[in-house]
């Protein structure tokens, strides 16, 4: 399993948004990914992180190239939401487990 993670700094104020865009278009967009298994949002005061996690490699190289995440980016990035660097890593799992339902 690959775990990749987005970060980026965000407009200060507007937290309320970007959770919503995490909610209404970032969540609904992974889900419908091919080899994308789970994602979920952290935030501090600071800085957003989209986490995902993918079936294989290729599955995480597709995601670049996808039309629909390109056109997502795009409006983000327009929003106004975004201001810095947005940095993405990529990880191979060493492990772990879900133990239960999550309590959102």
């Amino acid at each position: 399993m690959i775990v990749r993670v987005w970060s980026t700094t965000y407009a200060p104020g507007r937290i309320e948004d970007f959770i919503a865009f995490g909610r209404d278009r970032l969540e609904p967009l992974f889900h419908s990914l091919d080899g994308c298994l789970a994602c979920f949002f952290t935030y501090d005061d600071q800085e957003w992180r989209t986490i995902t996690f993918w079936r294989d490699q290729k599955s995480v190289e597709a995601v670049k190239d996808s039309p629909v995440y390109t056109a997502m980016l795009a409006d983000l990035v327009s929003s106004g939401l975004l201001v810095g660097t947005q940095k993405v890593r990529i990880m191979t799992s060493g492990g772990g487990g879900l133990y239960g339902p999550l309590p959102f």
